[in-house]
């Protein structure tokens, strides 16, 4: 699974387009198996410079279905409404972990391979 996460504020006077982009998403996501995971507001920052109001996680069966929909002509028609009504924007996709054991052992393994012998 790949998610991928949002981070975004909307151009003041631009809530009109992100909110039709949002309309324009959602059959798309579904084509390609796309899920949201959690869609919302900040409410609180308790670290670091992080300053967008928007928050958004996606998940997706793989990369290749991102990477499908990144490409899709219906996406590509409606992604002028996202990206002319949104500023700080943040878009990263993240590979998961099956467990937090599985993260262990691969910074186990860099910080082996990154010791000076």
């Amino acid at each position: 699974m790949i998610v991928v996460l949002n981070l975004f504020d909307i151009v003041e006077g631009c809530e009109d387009r992100y909110a039709e982009y949002l309309r324009r998403v959602q059959p798309i996501l579904d084509r390609y198996g796309a899920r949201i995971l959690l869609y919302g507001m900040t409410k609180m920052i308790y670290m670091g410079e992080c300053t967008q109001e928007f928050c958004g996680l996606i998940a997706y069966p793989s990369l290749g279905e991102l990477r499908a929909l990144s490409h899709d002509p219906e996406f590509t028609a409606i992604r002028t409404l996202r990206d002319d009504s949104t500023k700080n924007y943040v878009l990263t996709a993240i590979d998961s972990f099956d467990q937090l054991d599985d993260a262990v052992k691969l910074l186990e393994t860099r910080a082996k391979n990154n010791r000076p012998e």
